[in-house]
């Protein structure tokens, strides 16, 4: 851990110098609607870059331009690089049919894959834990619309059983839902938290804090200009605007 946390200040201080007060910080928060996370990037920007799952990233390259994956999918594990429909995940569609349309788990699609293919997918590595987690899930979906969406750090806060409660380690905020931000501002799911966005978005829930792992370039260089009113950039209200996200935990 100790490890970990020295490169991730080593590579906040390379932002300070590159970007002064526009440096993403380790773990920015931002608030957003989970209507408007309709793509992610698959495998996982973490995953396609080799980048450390610790801190925030900006990066350059083609990972929020690729080629659409217009099908149901299963695993985050591509040959090729793609961006998928969030609400073609195969998991997000089977919560949608079982909490919308009281379809029992073991009757969805995602239910049977997993069931016969076990190994594949690590949080569902056989149909007794599938079993175990979806439960979980129930009882996450029974929480968040009773008690509401919280932030990772007011449960950490928080007195009882959180079902599916990451350890605060090594700040609450890592274990939010994350994502990253293409270059013309799209908010792309980078995978952690599928399940609590699912959720929300099956709530229809105005708004979640989510974490962001990383920013294009392309992006971060617009943030920047807005700030200055440089070159005409204006980027609005949107939740990474400069003066809208949440102060950032080191």
């Amino acid at each position: 851990m100790a490890r970990h946390a020295t490169s991730t200040a080593f590579r906040h201080l390379q932002y300070v110098t590159a970007y002064g007060r526009l440096a993403p910080g380790p773990y920015d928060v931002i608030h957003v609607d989970p209507a408007a996370v309709e793509h992610c990037v698959l495998p996982s920007l973490r995953a396609q870059l080799d980048l450390s799952t610790y801190g925030s990233h900006v990066v350059g390259g083609e990972w929020d331009r690729r080629e659409l994956y217009d099908d149901i999918w299963y695993t985050r594990e591509f040959a090729e690089p793609v961006r998928g429909r969030f609400e073609d995940h195969a998991l997000y569609r089977a919560m949608a049919a079982h909490f919308r349309e009281g379809v029992p788990w073991a009757e969805t699609d995602w239910y049977q894959w997993v069931r016969d293919n076990p190994g594949v997918v690590g949080q569902y590595p056989d149909e007794e834990r599938m079993r175990e987690r979806l439960a979980a899930v129930d009882r996450l979906y029974e929480h968040i619309e009773e008690k509401g969406y919280r932030t990772q750090r007011e449960l950490r806060d928080c007195a009882g059983d959180v079902p599916l409660y990451s350890r605060p380690l090594p700040v609450p905020e890592h274990y939010e839902v994350d994502v990253t931000i293409g270059r013309e501002g799209e908010l792309l799911f980078n995978f952690n938290g599928r399940h609590r966005l699912a959720i929300a978005k099956l709530l229809s829930l105005d708004s979640i804090p989510v974490r962001v792992f990383a920013r294009h370039e392309r992006w971060q260089e617009k943030r920047r200009r807005a700030r200055r009113r440089t070159g005409g950039v204006d980027i609005g209200d949107h939740p990474d605007a400069p003066g809208q996200r949440s102060p950032t935990v080191t």
